[in-house]
């Protein structure tokens, strides 16, 4: 039977302690620097939607036709003794 050897090392105190402030401070810096891209990016954006909303987009833009409102469905005329009798469980 094989035997398993572990070791254990100990990290200093003051060791974890800078690892974990300078982890702190990278992500510290990635989030800056990310929000500083956002705001110099945001911008653009804003002026170029404003100006696609303004003056058109890709979308032509087509008028209404009369047609349009015109709703075609088919319907079937329910006799009022018919719905009562529906109402009261089918039987009368």
């Amino acid at each position: 039977m094989q035997q398993l050897n572990i070791r254990f090392i100990q990290i200093p105190r003051w060791q974890i302690a800078l690892g974990a402030g300078l982890l702190i401070a990278l992500l510290l810096t990635l989030f800056i620097l990310a929000l500083g891209i956002f705001f110099l990016v945001l911008p653009i954006f804003l002026i170029g939607g404003a100006l696609a909303y303004f003056f058109g987009g890709r979308a032509l833009k087509t008028r209404p036709t009369p047609n349009d409102r015109v709703l075609e469905v088919d319907y079937r005329v329910i006799e009022p003794e018919r719905l009562d009798k529906d109402r009261n469980g089918g039987s009368s």
